[in-house]
């Protein structure tokens, strides 16, 4: 598939649709398809209210934020991913984009613009357009949604992504799901696009595991992530929703104790993915633990994410997947829950 063609079949969404929040009608009026230099895919579209409004609905990793305009702009170079600002968000990720492509009504705008992308303990998510001068950014703050909360509903066809680099599987690798396998976990029905085998060190000792990319049309993206026979469900949380020290982290409420760090590298991906990916690629990683979850961090000089993940039994998997065979867990992971004891009989 040519790259126009993969911009073009990168989104869920379908243009002149109409749709509803919060009892306001609208239509998605028009669609730009923008490219970060991190390799970031994402698509912004305009939504043209019948009150005369005008909105925008962000499509980014299978999730959807609708923003409205808001002054709130501090100084680009001002700005430090995972830095705190007056205002009560966080920086997310910083850089510059390019609008790739666009389609129907969208507004006048410089292609290639410096960016921020913020997050809040409250749930909300503002973005910063710097474009080409950064003397008047334009500023939109908004909250994640699910389509059905805008009335709108995904084509058949699914969104098509960016393809993985591929090549030799490393020896010794085994693939227990295999791209275009489809499977339900936790209420949706998923479908493998992509799988990244992954690699950190951590004390001298090195650890493999390979991540199964999964999207459902009304859901986003969810990974499968497995390594020495442990699965588990990992979805990605808002980063102003974490408050993270060196020894633990809080999320929704819960505590989490430090349990490892280190440089994880991709060693080597199929399919496809919604972001570019490099073999070699190297984040800085941070996990925190608490069973059942998993709250981890992945960070570069431009952008920081978080996600959770919930260790899942295998035999879940193999249910889910209709698969008769999955790798028999080595030992305890460190987030799986404890067994009730069974009481001794007298």
């Amino acid at each position: 598939m040519s790259a126009a063609s993969t911009y073009e079949a990168s989104t869920v969404l379908t243009l002149g649709s109409r749709g509803k929040l919060r009892g306001a009608p609208f239509v998605l009026a028009g669609r730009t398809c923008v490219r970060s230099d991190g390799g970031g895919l994402w698509n912004e579209w305009t939504l043209a209210f019948d009150d005369g409004r005008q909105g925008f609905l962000a499509e980014a990793l299978g999730g959807f934020t609708v923003f409205f305009e808001r002054p709130l702009a501090p100084a680009y170079e001002a700005l430090h991913v995972g830095g705190a600002l007056a205002t009560g968000f966080v920086v997310v990720e910083r850089g510059q984009a390019k609008r790739i492509a666009r389609w129907g009504d969208v507004p006048e705008a410089p292609r290639t613009y410096r960016f921020a992308d913020l997050s809040s303990a409250s749930g909300e998510t503002a973005t910063i357009d710097y474009g080409a001068s950064a003397t008047e950014p334009d500023v939109f703050v908004g909250r994640r949604m699910k389509l059905s909360d805008l009335g709108l509903k995904p084509r058949l066809e699914r969104p098509r992504f960016f393809p993985a680099p591929g090549g030799a599987r490393p020896k010794g690798l085994d693939l227990w799901l295999a791209v275009g396998d489809e499977g339900e976990l936790a209420g949706a029905r998923y479908r493998v696009i992509g799988i990244v085998h992954r690699s950190i060190r951590v004390l001298g000792v090195r650890y493999t595991w390979e991540e199964y990319v999964l999207h459902a049309p009304t859901e986003g993206l969810r990974w499968l992530v497995v390594g020495d026979g442990h699965w588990n469900l990992v979805e990605s949380v808002e980063v102003g929703q974490v408050e993270a020290t060196e020894r633990g982290a809080k999320h929704a409420g819960q505590s989490y104790r430090f349990m490892s760090s280190g440089k994880a590298r991709v060693e080597w991906a199929m399919g496809e993915l919604p972001w570019e990916v490099s073999v070699g690629d190297v984040v800085d990683a941070r996990d925190y633990l608490s069973a059942p979850y998993l709250l981890s961090c992945e960070s570069t000089g431009d952008e920081i994410t978080w996600s959770r993940g919930t260790y899942t039994p295998s035999d879940t998997v193999a249910r889910a997947f209709g698969k008769r065979v999955l790798p028999k867990p080595i030992g305890r992971a460190p987030n799986q829950p404890s067994q009730p004891r069974t009481p001794k009989r007298r």
